[in-house]
């Protein structure tokens, strides 16, 4: 049974499997008794029968230089212990000659007399029979040797003594079973009563608590009290991350769109027709920011989402810095910026998540060609770092950001120059990308005389 399928059971699955192994166990132990029961009807009465084999040999004597019986009662009474079998003997002197008896008795193949009694099974008149054969050595004068009594008896007491025995043990087997299994359910939710307690306490637990459940001393249980400890913690941070952005974004949107409704407002009431365009452009300007903002809020959301949700594939990376850079030539075609890539690795894959990748360089060169002169140069490169990993490289011969502001940048809403047009969440959506793949970001001096963006990202999986 999959655990994913629906009305699984973890007390249902352990109370099942431990029964079927109790199963296993009352197997084995039934054919342990059954071999019991069986080893101890045939010990009984084969000491019945050598007791009675014995009684026999005991009747036995010499007469005018013959053998001879006298069959003691006592022999008869030891038999009748079993008064629903059929009793056979035979009595054979030192020359193997019948005596008395049964003359046909079935014997053992090459049997040699010792005072020790010798059993064997044998079929006698189409029933199946335990014989003994019991010897004792003649030292007479006239009579001297072996002479031997037979004696064999059917086994229904046998069969019953042994059915008994097996039953009664059967029933005492099946009696411990059961308790174990009422033991076992008891136990069972006893040990899964911490896991009840959980569930009660999260059921009954109000959506603005933030306290962490009580630690356990259950060894086995305080890996999930710690885990859902740390799983409630991470959703309130995130939930205050969400409060802060959407406050700070709220924000920055009701002081452009006051500043746009400003400015409106000054426009309509203007009676000087000679300011009109000026109003217009600046109003146009901070639409554009405006419209950049929300832009910038929406990706930083979606990259802050995806880096919670995101699955990793392996992506080519070239091929992706290839295309945003066309891109982003083919939008500033009719500006005298001069755009160069250089790669120094093949093959260039990576595990990432192309979207949010996507907009983290988009943001890069954005940033460089915002922030850079008219003539600016803007290379971009794509490298091999220390520990195997890879740096994206942006070089640019803007203005640069200090080596004291540079921590200060990658804040959110973030604007190092007075009355900046940008949103100050750029370096910020870059930063959030890096963080999620496990790489890391870094401002430094360019080469061409500007900044340098090195974004730094792992080849293998966070």
């Amino acid at each position: 049974m999959s655990t994913t399928e629906a009305g699984y059971s973890l007390r249902r699955r352990l109370l099942s499997r431990t029964a079927l192994l109790l199963l296993v166990v009352l197997l084995v132990l039934s054919l342990g008794a059954w071999h019991y029961a069986r080893q101890a009807a045939d010990y009984s009465y084969d000491r019945l029968l050598s007791s009675a084999s014995l009684s026999v040999m005991e009747g036995l004597f010499v007469r005018n230089g013959r053998v001879d019986l006298d069959l003691p009662y006592a022999a008869l009474e030891m038999m009748q212990l079993a008064p629903d079998d059929k009793v056979f003997y035979q009595v054979q002197d030192p020359q193997g000659q019948w005596i008395t008896g049964y003359d046909d008795l079935p014997q053992p193949e090459g049997f040699q007399p010792s005072e020790t009694p010798f059993f064997y099974n044998a079929r006698y008149r189409g029933e199946p029979l335990r014989f003994v054969i019991q010897s004792k050595r003649l030292t007479e004068p006239a009579v001297s040797g072996w002479v031997r009594v037979t004696l064999g008896q059917t086994l229904n007491a046998r069969r019953e003594l042994m059915i008994d025995i097996l039953y009664k043990a059967l029933v005492a087997l099946m009696g411990l079973m059961l308790l174990a299994l009422a033991a076992l359910w008891f136990g069972i939710n006893r040990a899964l009563d911490p896991l009840s307690l959980i569930s009660r306490t999260l059921q009954h637990r109000s959506a603005g608590d933030t306290q962490p459940l009580a630690k356990t001393p259950i060894q086995e249980v305080s890996p999930l009290v710690d885990a859902i400890n740390s799983y409630h913690r991470r959703l309130l941070d995130n939930l205050e991350a969400m409060k802060m952005f959407i406050a700070d974004a709220s924000h920055q949107i009701r002081t452009a769109q006051s500043a746009t409704q400003a400015q409106l407002d000054i426009a309509s009431q203007s009676k000087d027709p000679a300011t009109l365009p000026r109003r217009l452009d600046t109003i146009r300007q901070q639409h554009q920011q405006l419209t950049r903002l929300t832009n910038q809020l929406l990706a930083h959301a979606m990259v802050v989402h995806r880096s919670d949700t995101q699955s990793l594939e392996l992506i080519d990376l070239e091929a992706l810095l290839k295309q945003l850079l066309t891109e982003c030539v083919r939008d500033h075609a009719h500006r005298d910026i001069e755009f160069a890539y250089h790669c120094d690795l093949q093959p260039a894959t990576i595990p990432a998540d192309s979207v949010s990748l996507r907009e983290a360089v988009r943001n890069l060169l954005d940033n460089a060609v915002r922030y850079g002169p008219d003539d600016n140069h803007i290379d971009l490169h794509l490298t091999t770092a220390e520990n195997r990993s890879l740096d994206i490289i942006v070089d640019d011969r803007g203005p640069g950001i200090p080596a004291h502001l540079r921590r200060q940048a990658l804040q959110r809403f973030s604007r190092l120059a007075a009355g900046g047009s940008g949103s100050g969440l750029g370096l910020s959506i870059v930063q959030s990308v890096a963080d999620a793949h496990g790489g890391a970001l870094f401002l430094e001096n360019s080469p061409l005389g500007g900044l340098r963006v090195r974004l730094n990202l792992p080849r293998g999986s966070r």
